[in-house]
């Protein structure tokens, strides 16, 4: 990302959805892409095995000779797979990553990061900050078990506004290496991982009942769209946000909900 015509770039989830449409944006606009997924990409893994994580970073490290302008962790899961997998893979899997391959980001050019979060976050029901919150103060494992009922519905959006929260947190800290922390928040995309929630009991349902504006579902390749901004040096003053690509979603359920005004601070 950056306006340096060869910048070399990691995408995770690469083999299909966000992922794959990221990758073929970028590639379009003159950048080098590392790839990676299960399959079908250029280091293959398993995020939720920590063996796995140490190996795709030294893997990637490797094709980049230690060097790293930009990484879009788009690897993620949703229901119908376990919860296990999707605390796993979409926040522990990711951030062994990130945390990862900083040490090649801070020898980039212009680096940046921009993760993948979800507008899920703010129109969850009984999603409440200590889900989110444990993400981010307990290990992997207290987090597996705290979300080991199948009925746990939250892991997810959870897990989805603990890496909004994540950015936010770390953003002056990375800054301080030159790596600027960004997110999007889609949401409903038209993807793999997406179609077959038409075919569980109910889920159908609860997705035709979500307000969207724009009138349709998003696609893939406008996701990839806002993240190529984000990583660009056209958004260059743009640190620790999380950028909602949603149709409108957000906005229309939560009309007045930013900003949120200091405690004691001037009021509107």
């Amino acid at each position: 990302m950056g306006r340096v015509l060869m910048s070399t770039i990691c995408v995770t989830g690469t083999a299909s959805g966000i992922g794959a449409a990221t990758k073929q944006k970028l590639e379009a606009q003159g950048h080098r892409v590392i790839g990676v997924d299960l399959r079908d990409a250029d280091v293959c893994g398993d995020l939720s095995q920590p063996a796995d994580r140490l190996r795709i970073v030294d893997e990637v490290n490797a094709l980049c000779g230690g060097v790293l302008d930009g990484l879009v962790p788009c690897a993620g899961v949703s229901t119908p797979v376990p919860n296990e997998l999707i605390v796993r893979v979409n926040f522990f899997g990711t951030l062994a990553i990130v945390n990862g391959l900083r040490p090649a980001l801070e020898k980039g050019t212009n680096s940046a990061v921009v993760m993948i979060s979800s507008n899920s976050t703010t129109m969850t029901p009984g999603l409440s900050v200590d889900d989110a919150m444990a993400y981010l103060q307990q290990d992997e494992e207290t987090v597996v078990a705290r979300f080991s009922s199948p009925a746990a519905f939250v892991a997810y959006p959870a897990g989805k506004l603990a890496i909004a929260f994540w950015v936010r947190s770390s953003a002056a800290d990375w800054m301080k290496s030159g790596i600027r922390l960004n997110a999007v928040a889609p949401g409903v995309i038209d993807t793999e991982m997406t179609r077959p929630l038409l075919d569980m009991p109910g889920v159908k349902d609860s997705l035709d009942m979500i307000p969207i504006p724009r009138g349709r579902w998003g696609q893939p390749e406008e996701i990839a769209n806002a993240i190529a901004f984000l990583g660009s040096q056209e958004a260059s003053y743009i640190v620790g946000q999380t950028l909602f690509v949603d149709g409108g979603t957000d906005a229309l359920l939560q009309p007045t909900a930013h900003p949120h005004p200091l405690p004691g601070g001037p009021k509107s």
